[in-house]
């Protein structure tokens, strides 16, 4: 007589369950991931981009004075490096800190950014905003008033 042992084992189709519910999760942990990655480097593109803006602005070289200051809109004049004296504005709009001429020029200098604030005070300009994850960001500039002789 032949004895048959009977010891628990899976079944082929659950095997094949458990594989592909195994691989269902991590495939969610792998694009969980990706995406804290993606996120994390768009809010420090933001405050790179706007640590350039404020470097060029202060940047004596670059000779950008101040002008006036309506609502979230600075008016600055500047020079070009050819030595033509230029109209600039730098705007928020739309998620975006934005540079503007009166000759039609237009460069973004911020995305992705909101609640976005423009102050002039004791020669210093200060631009604020939140960026898309609600962190607040900050920073200063020196930027001298246009004087007379300009």
């Amino acid at each position: 007589m032949v004895s048959v042992r009977s010891r628990p084992a899976f079944t082929i189709v659950e095997t094949l369950w458990g594989l592909t519910i195994g691989v269902l999760v991590l495939f969610t942990v792998a694009l969980t991931l990706q995406q804290l990655r993606y996120n994390a480097s768009n809010e420090y593109q933001s405050i790179h981009q706007l640590d350039n803006t404020v470097m060029h602005l202060g940047n004596p070289e670059e000779k950008f004075r101040f002008e006036s200051q309506q609502d979230n809109e600075v008016r600055m004049i500047g020079q070009t490096h050819k030595g033509v004296v230029q109209h600039y504005r730098l705007v928020a709009k739309r998620n975006s800190l934005i540079m503007t001429t009166t000759k039609g020029g237009y460069m973004p200098l911020v995305e992705n950014i909101s609640d976005t604030s423009m102050m002039y005070a004791n020669g210093c300009l200060t631009i604020s905003f939140k960026t898309r994850h609600h962190r607040q960001v900050s920073r200063t500039t020196f930027l001298p008033e246009v004087s007379l002789e300009s």
